[in-house]
């Protein structure tokens, strides 16, 4: 399915800049990169704002098949952060007709406050007519999740959020363990595409996961404090509304969980920034910040528009990003051009 199909009822949201591509570096990896994760050492036991991700921890999973015509989907649960099941969707490019083909990349989808990964479906039919695999998970507190606390999303307050954030980082990581149980993807080639929230949380988890080789954050942003004290979104709204903490207190709680304190230690993997304009819901300067912390090779793209600007300039600039780092054909194309 073509990206120019893709309406904007894909997202609900959380995201902000000018349309100038500011500076960055954005070479391919070199396939010798590629190559090196393949013997990297295992993920190792950490813990983020006191929720444990245990690699050696069994996923469980349950693996269904979806009806559907024209790509094959399957709903997944596998055991995330504190052994409960994430709900999510794996969809998978249509077979390639060289049987000794490699299997494709993957990408791991993450939506925004409010929504779910039935939001990102669309997104997924695209990856998948370019040659991806994606798996959408639901964010705690959202979609098939029960709620924390009972409140919706937008009532969260801080240390709701705080958990929200905490176990979302976990369960991607147990995603990304997933998806290397799976024989029809690549495991060496997982990228990473999320959206408002999911850019903020998957900014931080990125940060934490080393096998994610390139990533592309969609109306995305950093400290938290400035973010909640001046963000028009809902969910800022309401915080404010039932006497918000000051910014510095705001992003002292937060401080784990801001991928602006984080994203540095995703350095020498690419990472794309696409936001709109006329963003109010996550403030110029919250990119701002998340853009100078993170380290080469980066790029922001300033698109016309708002919090989420045209869905076939996102999706044009996120596919042909990951084409140029995640397919071992366009590597080899950019490595040979540099070397001409």
């Amino acid at each position: 399915m073509s990206p120019r199909r893709a309406p904007v009822l894909l997202i609900t949201l959380f995201a902000a800049l000018p349309f100038v591509p500011t500076s960055g570096c954005l070479a391919a990896e070199p396939p010798s990169n590629l190559a090196a994760a393949r013997t990297a050492a295992p993920a190792r036991q950490s813990v983020i704002a006191g929720i444990v991700y245990d690699p050696a921890a069994p996923l469980a999973a349950t693996v269904t098949r979806l009806g559907g015509q024209g790509v094959t989907s399957y709903a997944v649960r596998y055991k995330g952060a504190n052994g409960d099941f994430v709900p999510s969707v794996l969809t998978l490019p249509a077979p390639q007709a060289n049987k000794n083909a490699p299997p494709p990349p993957s990408v791991l989808l993450l939506h925004g406050i409010g929504g779910s990964k039935a939001d990102l479906f669309l997104l997924a039919l695209s990856f998948a007519g370019r040659g991806y695999a994606t798996l959408a998970i639901d964010i705690a507190g959202h979609g098939e999740r029960p709620r924390v606390n009972n409140k919706p999303p937008s009532e969260l307050g801080l240390s709701e959020l705080r958990q929200v954030g905490a176990t979302t980082v976990v369960d991607l990581r147990r995603a990304v363990d997933f998806l290397a149980t799976r024989p029809e993807v690549d495991k060496t080639r997982v990228g990473f595409v999320g959206v408002s929230l999911g850019g903020i949380l998957g900014g931080v988890f990125i940060s934490n996961e080393p096998r994610i080789k390139a990533a592309t954050l969609w109306a995305a942003g950093g400290d938290w404090g400035l973010l909640a004290t001046t963000s028009h979104h809902p969910f800022a709204r309401h915080y404010r509304e039932k006497g918000a903490d000051d910014a510095r207190t705001i992003e002292a709680r937060m401080a784990e969980l801001d991928p602006a304190r984080t994203i540095s230690r995703f350095a020498g993997r690419p990472l794309l920034l696409l936001n709109g304009a006329a963003d109010t819901a996550v403030p110029p300067a919250c990119t701002d910040a998340l853009f100078a912390a993170a380290r080469e090779p980066k790029q922001r793209v300033t698109l016309p528009g708002g919090h989420v600007p045209d869905i076939t300039q996102l999706m044009e600039r996120t596919l042909a990003f990951l084409d140029a780092r995640l397919k071992p054909a366009t590597l080899s194309a950019a490595t040979a051009a540099a070397r001409r």
